[in-house]
């Protein structure tokens, strides 16, 4: 049952809007008198969410298959669907699906499997949802059955929603939507009533906001990684009057060795600056020498508005910037071999090589839907015979595998049965001739191909296996050290790590206390092991993550904690971690 408070503007009156699960009907009680309770039919008897705006004049519903309904509480009661379809998948399953509105307008917030939470705005002339990137002074809270928009000016709750996981109300989430850095806040405390949805209340007061101005700094990454601007550096218009060519050309180096993105805007300056100082080019690793092994791990982001990357290397502290138009759109799904694995809608998909921006256009998908996670075998340098996987649940029981071989004219698309239930948690690896990917209790799906060329879907019951129980976890990840070791990674809501090798012959699975000297980067969308880097760190598991202070930190397996990385001191603070990014092996050159 849900409940929907709608002050009118004018006289301050209440509209109570009751909705039962799995009902065709809702009732609503309206001012002046209360007299009675009226039944209004609704469309579909699916209803995920529904929401009060225009000053409660109108009440939006929000069905399973992804439709909008409108229902018009004044003057007179009426329904009928909106003209405006979400950009939703009917038949996919999201962790959370919930309509917010603030000020008259609607929003949508989707949180799909993976981390990344998607924010719509619904505008009602164009008929049409556009994806949003900044809240403008309020912020979100999302909780089981309840959502709200409040406002808000303080600058350490911009551009946040808060929400909790699962039946866990006790850990505060906030996901800041335009760097998609997710972290755990006590800014926020939650208030959970018997037979009630859980509350939140800030803590402090709004006079400390002035004395916080310089912990605004925080919120920024030390080496301007969240910096996009492309604005020309203001410098007098003699200076290189009195610069000789070859010092020019030593400032460029120098910049290029300390920050990339002081070398972009050395070359926005004049057309002699950027004569004197090449483009940025960046190539695959493919066999690196000792030398260049702190070079070689980038951690990726892509910009989906104007294309542009963000390279950060954790070994040096250094970030680095480059512009490729080609990429606008795109979205990353998967990283191997120097490849990337990228979207533009719901139904285009490309094998991207950057260092060459070599891009295969591979055939649209004739579905609308999306997948929860992706992968690819082999990029097409390594293999002729690369095969394409997406996975997407259906409900615990089913599952929907898409599939492209190379030389393939159209998707191969499947509906399987689950031998139990089984959610997706991870991106698939593709890992003794089948890929293979872990659900969220610690079973592993795996998908191949027979002998005969059919395809097979089978699930590895191996979660009660592992000790200790996997419960609620935060994250899982699977990682391929090499053709007969794979690790399963497991971070909990306390941000404690397990590693785990899993062996599906033997049906065993053994807690990893120590890798030696691997490395293991950790990343939503992909994950790579890499033996003996030279960069004096071992048994250590490298996320996209960072302290309070913006220092890198890493996990150490010997220490069982978090570290920063530029002194190797334990950190306890909290952390946040940057989501929609990938890690990938390559040079950056100029």
């Amino acid at each position: 049952m849900t409940i929907f408070d709608n002050y009118l503007e004018d006289d301050y009156f209440c509209t109570v809007s009751l909705f039962f699960n799995s009902d065709l009907y809702c009732l609503i009680c309206r001012p002046p008198f209360y007299k009675k309770w009226e039944k209004v039919i609704l469309h579909y008897s699916s209803l995920r969410d529904a929401v009060s705006f225009c000053n409660g004049e109108k009440l939006c519903t929000l069905y399973k298959n992804g439709k909008l309904g409108i229902i018009q509480i004044i003057p007179e009661i009426s329904t009928c669907l909106s003209p405006i379809t979400p950009p939703t998948d009917p038949t996919a399953m999201y962790r959370k699906r919930l309509l917010v509105s603030w000020q008259n307008h609607l929003f949508l917030v989707q949180h799909k499997l993976g981390s990344v939470l998607e924010i719509w705005k619904a505008d009602f002339k164009t008929q049409q949802f556009k994806r949003i990137f900044n809240l403008d002074k309020f912020i979100i809270f999302i909780s089981q059955g309840f959502s709200v928009a409040v406002s808000s000016s303080a600058l350490e709750e911009k551009n946040c929603v808060y929400f909790t996981q699962g039946n866990d109300n006790h850990i505060l989430f906030a996901l800041h939507i335009g760097d998609q850095s997710l972290s755990t806040t006590e800014r926020f405390r939650i208030h959970t009533s018997h037979n009630s949805i859980p509350l939140l209340e800030r803590l402090g007061t709004t006079k400390n906001q002035g004395s916080r101005k310089g912990d605004d700094k925080v919120k920024k990454r030390s080496s301007s990684e969240h910096s996009n601007t492309s604005e020309p550096v203001v410098v007098d218009s003699n200076i290189c009057d009195h610069l000789t060519l070859d010092l020019q050309r030593e400032i460029s180096r120098h910049l290029l060795s300390q920050d990339a993105y002081l070398y972009m805007n050395f070359r926005l300056v004049c057309k002699l600056w950027r004569s004197v100082a090449p483009p940025l080019r960046w190539k695959v690793v493919d066999q690196p020498t000792r030398s260049s092994d702190q070079d070689s791990m980038w951690l990726l982001t892509l910009n989906q508005k104007d294309g542009l990357c963000t390279f950060y290397n954790p070994f040096r502290n250094l970030t680095c910037y480059m512009s490729n138009n080609d990429l606008v759109g795109f979205e990353i799904r998967y990283s191997k071999d120097g490849w990337l694995l990228v979207s533009r809608g719901p139904r285009s998909l490309f094998l991207l090589e950057p260092s060459s921006k070599q891009i295969i256009h591979l055939p649209e998908r004739t579905d609308d839907y999306f997948c929860d996670a992706m992968s690819f075998s082999a990029s097409p340098s390594n293999s002729s015979a690369w095969v394409i996987f997406g996975i997407a649940c259906l409900d615990s029981h089913r599952v929907r595998i898409s599939y492209l071989r190379a030389g393939d004219d159209n998707w191969t698309s499947m509906r399987m049965d689950n031998e139990v239930p089984f959610i997706v948690f991870s991106s698939p690896v593709y890992f003794g001739e089948k890929f293979c990917v872990v659900g969220r209790h610690g079973d592993v799906g795996a998908f191949g191909f027979l002998e005969d060329g059919n395809p097979y879907w089978v699930i590895h019951q191996i979660s009660l296996l592992y000790s200790p129980r996997i419960s609620s976890p935060l994250s899982q990840y699977l990682v391929q050290r090499d053709q007969d070791v794979l690790y399963s990674v497991i971070m909990t809501r306390d941000h404690n790590v397990g590693v785990y090798e899993l062996d599906f012959r033997d049906n065993r699975v053994k807690l990893v206390k120590e890798v030696k000297n691997w490395l293991l980067f950790i990343s939503e969308a992909s994950s790579i092991a890499v033996c003996g880097m030279n960069v004096n760190l071992d048994d250590a598991l490298l996320f996209p993550s960072f302290s309070t202070s913006n220092d890198y930190v890493y996990y150490s397996l010997e220490a069982a904690a978090f570290k920063v990385l530029k002194d190797n001191s334990i950190d306890i603070r909290q952390q946040k971690e940057l989501l929609n990014r990938v890690w990938i092996r390559c040079e950056l050159r100029n």
